[in-house]
C-alpha cells in the first residue's frame, strides 16, 4: 500500500505537464491561427487592390481609346483625369485611382505625356492603395492606321491588261528585298478580262537572279503569256466590290477639302489693295514688304491683276497674310512669296527665277491655270503649301482648275524644254478640271534627264485626263502619294491618263471610267510605280477595252511598306488598343 502512495505524486507531476503542453500547443495554434488570418487578411487586400488597380486601368483604357489627343499633346489634364476614371468611379467604396499616361520611351520619362517619340504608343497606367496595400498596373496602348478597303493588289482591271516591249509586273519584301517566297502569293496581278502579257513578263523581281515568280496571276477571261506558265487562276471581282461609291465619295471628298472650306480659308473682306500699295508691291527693284492684315486685290483696280516680280540681279520677298486676288497673279524672276492662304479668281503663273526659291503658300485656291515652271539651268523651284509662319506645318489642301508644271502651256502636255527640275509640296489636291472638253487637267514634265522634279502630295485627284512625262517623282516611300482619277459617269469621252514619266511614282494609283497607259520605262533600275496601280470600271465611250497597258520598259511593283504607309482617313481604319502581351504589374507595397 506505501508503494501505491508513493506513485500517487508522479501521477500529479504527469497531468500538469500534459496539461502544460496542451496549453502551449493550444497558444501555438491561436498564434498560426492570427498569423495565418493576418497573411490571409494581408493577400485579401493585395489582391483587392490589384482588382481595383486593373479595374482603374481598364477605364483609363477605354478614355484612352476614345480620345487619342495624347498622339500629339499632353494627356494630363483635370478633364482627362475624368475621362480615365469614368467607368471606374461608378464601383461603390472603391480606393481612389491615380493614373499616369506617358510615353514608351527609354528610359522612362514619366513626364512625357503623350506620344513624344511619335510611333503611336504610350503606356497608361493605374495605382490604388487598399488596406495598406499599394498596387501599380500598366499596359502598353498602340494607335495605327490600316489600308482596309482595296485588295492586295499589285494591278488589277475591271476588264483587260496588256503588257508589251520587256514592260513587267513584280512584287519585293517590306525591306526592299526580291519576294522570293513563291506560292501561296501575298499579292497578285487581277483582270477581270483577257490578260496578254510578253515573253519578259516573269512577274519576278529584276534583282532577282533566279527569276522567281513573286505575285500571283488571275484572270477571268483568256491568258496570253509566251514562253511562260503562271498557273492562273479565275475569280476576279469588280474593284467597286471593295472600294464601293461610299468610299469613293469619301477620298473625293477629302480631295475637296480646299473646296469645301473655300468660305472660311480664305478672307475676301480683307484690307483693298490701293493703287499707291499696287505700285509699291509691283515694283521692280529689290524689297522686303509685309501686309499687316488680310489683302484684297479688288476687281476694280487694274482688272483684279496683280503682278510681282523683280528684274534681273534684284529678289524681293512678299510675307503676306491671307492675300484675295480677284483677277491673276503672276509671280516672277527671284520673287519669294508667302501667304497663309492664297486665293486667285483668274490664273496663277509661277517662273522664270534663277536662284532656289521657297515659296510657301498656305490653302490655295485657283479657279483657273496654275503654270509652276522651274527655273533655268538646274535651279529648282521649291513651292511648298505650308503657313510661312509656321514652316512644320501640315501642307495646305489645294484647288485648281487646270495644273501645269514645267508643260507647253499652250497644250497643256509635254516638257516646255525651257525651265528646269520643279519641286512641288502640295496638300491634299483636287484638279477640276474643264468638263467635256476633253483637255488635259492634269501635267507633270520634267527634264528627260539630270535633277528630277519632285511632287510631295498624299491625294492629287480630277475627274478629267493626266499626262506625265520627263524625269519626275512622284511621293516617297516614307510619304507615298495617291492619284485618283475619279468617275464621273458623263460618257461625254474617254479619259485617260498617260503616264510616261522616267522618274518613279510611290504610291496608289485608283482610276474609275478611264484608261491608264504606263510607258515611261527606266532600264529596270526603278520601276515607274513603287506601289499598285487599281483600274475600275465603268468603261466610257470610246475606251479600247484594255483599261490597263504597260508599255516599253515600264514596270509596277508591289511594295507592302508604300501601301501601309497610305494614311488617307478615306483609304484607312484607326485602331486604338492595349498591345497584346504588356500587361504588367509593377512592384507596389
Amino acid at each position: 500500500m506505501r508503494g501505491l502512495r508513493n506513485q500517487e505524486g508522479y501521477s500529479m507531476i504527469l497531468l500538469i505537464v500534459i496539461v502544460a503542453t496542451l496549453a502551449i500547443m493550444a497558444a501555438m495554434l491561436v498564434a498560426m491561427l492570427v498569423n495565418q488570418q493576418a497573411a490571409t487578411a494581408r493577400v485579401r487586400a493585395g489582391k483587392t487592390s490589384e482588382s481595383y488597380a486593373e479595374a482603374g486601368l481598364n477605364s483609363a483604357i477605354t478614355a484612352v481609346e476614345n480620345d487619342t489627343s495624347w498622339l500629339t499633346a499632353p494627356f494630363t489634364s483635370g478633364a482627362q483625369q475624368n475621362e480615365m476614371n469614368q467607368n471606374y468611379g461608378a464601383l461603390s467604396a472603391a480606393p481612389t485611382v491615380t493614373y499616369q499616361v506617358y510615353d514608351n520611351q527609354r528610359p522612362i520619362n514619366y513626364s512625357a505625356n503623350y506620344d513624344a517619340n511619335g510611333d503611336g504608343e504610350v503606356w497608361v497606367q493605374a495605382t490604388t492603395t487598399y488596406l495598406g496595400r499599394t498596387t501599380t498596373v500598366r499596359e502598353l496602348v498602340q494607335w495605327s492606321k490600316t489600308i482596309t478597303v482595296l485588295p492586295f493588289a499589285a494591278a488589277w482591271t475591271d476588264t483587260n491588261m496588256s503588257l508589251s516591249g520587256t514592260s513587267n509586273v513584280y512584287a519585293v519584301n517590306a525591306d526592299g528585298t526580291p519576294d522570293t517566297s513563291g506560292p501561296p502569293f501575298v499579292t497578285s496581278v487581277e483582270v477581270g478580262g483577257n490578260f496578254t502579257a510578253n515573253s519578259s513578263t516573269t512577274l519576278a523581281s529584276p534583282a532577282d537572279s533566279l527569276k522567281t515568280q513573286s505575285v500571283g496571276l488571275k484572270v477571268n477571261g483568256s491568258v496570253s503569256t509566251p514562253g511562260h506558265n503562271f498557273s492562273p487562276t479565275g475569280g476576279v471581282g469588280l474593284l467597286s466590290d471593295y472600294f464601293d461609291e461610299a468610299h469613293q465619295a469619301a477620298l473625293t471628298a477629302e480631295a475637296q477639302s480646299c473646296q469645301s472650306n473655300v468660305s472660311t480659308l480664305f478672307d475676301s473682306g480683307g484690307t483693298a489693295i490701293t493703287s499707291s500699295l499696287l505700285s509699291q508691291l509691283q515694283g521692280t527693284s529689290s524689297q522686303t514688304y509685309t501686309a499687316g492684315s488680310d489683302l484684297v486685290m479688288p476687281s476694280s483696280l487694274n482688272s483684279g491683276n496683280l503682278t510681282l516680280s523683280a528684274k534681273s540681279g534684284q529678289s524681293s520677298t512678299f510675307n503676306f497674310k491671307s492675300l484675295y486676288v480677284t483677277g491673276n497673279l503672276t509671280i516672277s524672276g527671284n520673287v519669294t512669296v508667302n501667304t497663309t492662304a492664297l486665293y486667285v479668281g483668274g490664273s496663277l503663273s509661277i517662273s522664270g527665277e534663277t536662284t532656289n526659291i521657297t515659296d510657301q503658300f498656305g490653302p490655295i485656291y485657283c479657279a483657273k491655270t496654275v503654270s509652276w515652271k522651274g527655273g533655268s539651268g538646274t535651279n529648282r523651284l521649291g513651292v511648298k503649301t505650308t503657313n510661312y509662319q509656321d514652316s512644320s506645318a501640315a501642307p495646305g489642301p489645294v484647288f485648281v482648275k487646270i495644273l501645269s508644271v514645267d508643260g507647253d502651256s499652250s497644250s497643256n502636255s509635254g516638257y516646255d524644254g525651257s525651265s528646269g527640275p520643279t519641286d512641288l509640296v502640295l496638300g491634299n489636291t483636287w484638279v477640276d478640271g474643264d468638263a467635256g472638253t476633253g483637255d488635259v487637267a492634269v501635267n507633270f514634265s520634267g527634264p528627260s534627264s539630270g535633277v528630277a522634279s519632285t511632287v510631295m502630295c498624299p491625294v492629287l485627284a480630277t475627274t478629267e485626263q493626266t499626262r506625265s512625262n520627263g524625269y519626275v517623282n512622284f511621293g516617297s516611300i516614307a510619304s507615298p502619294m495617291v492619284y485618283y482619277m475619279q468617275c464621273d459617269n458623263d460618257g461625254l469621252y474617254s479619259n485617260t491618263c498617260q503616264w510616261a514619266s522616267t522618274g518613279t511614282f510611290n504610291g496608289l494609283m485608283i482610276l474609275f471610267e478611264a484608261e491608264i497607259n504606263i510607258s515611261g520605262g527606266n532600264n529596270g533600275t526603278n520601276p515607274n510605280v513603287m506601289g499598285a496601280v487599281l483600274e475600275g470600271c465603268p468603261q466610257a465611250s470610246g475606251d479600247t477595252g484594255t483599261d490597263l497597258t504597260l508599255s516599253g520598259n515600264s514596270s509596277v511593283c508591289y511594295n507592302p511598306t508604300v501601301i501601309n504607309n497610305i494614311h488617307l482617313n478615306s483609304l484607312t481604319t484607326t485602331a486604338t488598343q492595349p498591345v497584346s502581351g504588356t500587361w504588367q504589374e509593377l512592384a507596389g507595397t
